[in-house]
Formats: structure tokens, C-alpha cells, sequence
């Protein structure tokens, strides 16, 4: 188990993520889809790994739901993908999606939404929204309890979490018992970013109003009335900003939230759990929390 982040790197056999902005997309994606595998080693077994397709206002939507234990009535944790919109898909992410599964015991929905620049906003959270509905209109006969869910969300994949809870909120719907969120890129184009920021946002945003309401910018929004949020992200990330610019919003919009800021640690390297010590004990945190939110006991944990 390594303890620094330099050293899970090391260990991937020089697979690197792909990069949409010096290659063809396709090319980015493949690439990406390589470090991603690379990645997910170690994967724990499940008890249950259903795929299922939800007709959406798109075409259909892959859904797999994964659950350590067979039981009924569990509840429910929607998982949402990070990866800048652009990449990832319903396997991407399989050892978190897995692990949250045994630490949690809860069923986790992971929702492989489309992909930006093809698709734009408001399509992913469209998508989101439209398998809610089917979770709640089918969650008995899915094993599910109805009324206990929460959003997990990494980076993009919070921020359409955040988005999906808004627009829930704005129309008068279910909310999430909570969301647990790490890194999220919510504070929309900003001058002087990234340019691979930059390109995240045109590619996401297209020709829609980031002041839109509900709109896909979170810290553009009026955040009152939103749940519990949990906020991890890494003291080495670009996007720590963001996590604190959020946390201040949240403050102010009074709602309950907790911020914990991982040391030494970069960007999305909660996906290193396999061999990255610090990163486990990310996931085991945010993992408590979730129990927290449906007052859980610990189902499973992890060697050292």
C-alpha cells in the first residue's frame, strides 16, 4: 500500500490520463479508458451487479446497481462519475463503485450519463433527473428503500450532483438524505483557469447560460434549502478553490455541511484506493458519513 501519491502513480506501468486538448478526442478517451482499468485493481467482489436501461428524453440510460449483501429495503447511493464530463463510462469506476458497496451497504446506482462535447447541458442532468424517477417509481421491486438516498459525486460528477439536488429543490421533489462530495468543479468558466478547465466548461456548457436557474454552475445558485454536504478534496488539488468557494456559500445559505482537506493529495485521487493508502482512507471517511446520513452500521472494511 503506498503511502504518497507519486508512488501509486509509479506503479501504473506508465499509463497516463488522456488529453482532449493535445489529441483527438476519441484518441483522449481510449487513453483515458486504459489509465482507468489500470486503476481498478484489487476490485472487491458484490453480491449483485445488475445493469439495467431507463428510457431517457435521449435515448436510453445504462444503470448498474451493485450491492455487497442480497437484502431488501437498502438504501440507495447514486453514484456520479467524475472525469470532466467528457470521459469515463459505466466501468470506469467499477473499484470505488464496488468499494463504497462493501463500506456503506448500500446499493450503489451508477448512472453512466452522456458524454460532453456531443452531449451538453442540460443533458446529463436530464439524464440524472429521469433515472431518480425510475428509482423511486421501481425501487421496491429494485431492493431498494424509497425514501433513503444520497448522491455521491467526484468532481464533475458532483457537480451535477449539486446541479440534479437544485433543480430537485427548485421543482418541489425528493432531496437526497445528503451528498458526499469530493473535489467538485462547480465554480463554472473562469478567466485565467486551466485552459483544460477552460475546455471542460465550453465542452459541457456549450451555447447555455451559466447563470441559468437551475442552472449548471452550483456556485451560481442560490443554494438554500439543499441538504447535508459532505466536501473532501485534496490540500494539492486546482480545484481546493472551488471546495472552498462552496463550503462559504454553503455557510452562508445555512446549510449543514463539513469540509475535510486531504494533505499532499491532487486531483481525483480518491480512484488510487487500491494502493494508495491516504486515498483509502478518503473513501473509508466519506463512507461513514453516507452510513451517518442512513444511520448505518459498518458492513466491511479493508486491509491495511
Amino acid at each position: 500500500m503506498y503511502r504518497t501519491f507519486q508512488e501509486a502513480q509509479q506503479g501504473l506501468a506508465g499509463q497516463r490520463p488522456g488529453d482532449p486538448l493535445a489529441m483527438p478526442i476519441e484518441e483522449a478517451r481510449l487513453r483515458q479508458s486504459r489509465y482507468f482499468q489500470a486503476l481498478n485493481t484489487g476490485v472487491p467482489d458484490v453480491a449483485r451487479s445488475d445493469d439495467h436501461l431507463v428510457r431517457g428524453p435521449h435515448g436510453d440510460i445504462p444503470v448498474r446497481l451493485v450491492a455487497s449483501h442480497r437484502q431488501e429495503h437498502a438504501p440507495c447511493l447514486v453514484f456520479l462519475r467524475g472525469a470532466g464530463f467528457w470521459a469515463g463510462g459505466i466501468d470506469s469506476h467499477l473499484g470505488t463503485i464496488h468499494r463504497l458497496a462493501a463500506l456503506t451497504g448500500c446499493v450503489i446506482a451508477a448512472i453512466d450519463y452522456r458524454r460532453a462535447p456531443e452531449y451538453r447541458y442540460p443533458v446529463q442532468q436530464d439524464e440524472i433527473l429521469c433515472v431518480l424517477a425510475w428509482l423511486r417509481s421501481q425501487g421496491a421491486d429494485l431492493g431498494l428503500d424509497g425514501d433513503a438516498w444520497a448522491f455521491f459525486g467526484e468532481s464533475a460528477g458532483a457537480t451535477l450532483a449539486l446541479s440534479a439536488t437544485l433543480a430537485l429543490r427548485d421543482r418541489r421533489q425528493e432531496l437526497p438524505a445528503g451528498l458526499v462530495l469530493f473535489y467538485p468543479n462547480c465554480g463554472g468558466p473562469r478567466q485565467g483557469s486551466r485552459p483544460y478547465s477552460q475546455w471542460v466548461w465550453r465542452s459541457y456548457l456549450g451555447d447555455a447560460d451559466p447563470d441559468a436557474v437551475p442552472g449548471p454552475v452550483p456556485l451560481r445558485q442560490d443554494l438554500r434549502g439543499l441538504p447535508p454536504v459532505w466536501l473532501g478534496c485534496g490540500a494539492q488539488d486546482p480545484l481546493l478553490a472551488d471546495t472552498g468557494d462552496l463550503a462559504e456559500r454553503l455557510q452562508r445559505a445555512a446549510v449543514p455541511h463539513h469540509v475535510v482537506q486531504f494533505p499532499d493529495m491532487p486531483h481525483a485521487f480518491v480512484m488510487h484506493a487500491a494502493t494508495l493508502r491516504p486515498a483509502r482512507l478518503a473513501l473509508e471517511q466519506a463512507a461513514a458519513e453516507v452510513r451517518r446520513l442512513f444511520d448505518s452500521p459498518l458492513t466491511e472494511t479493508f486491509p491495511s
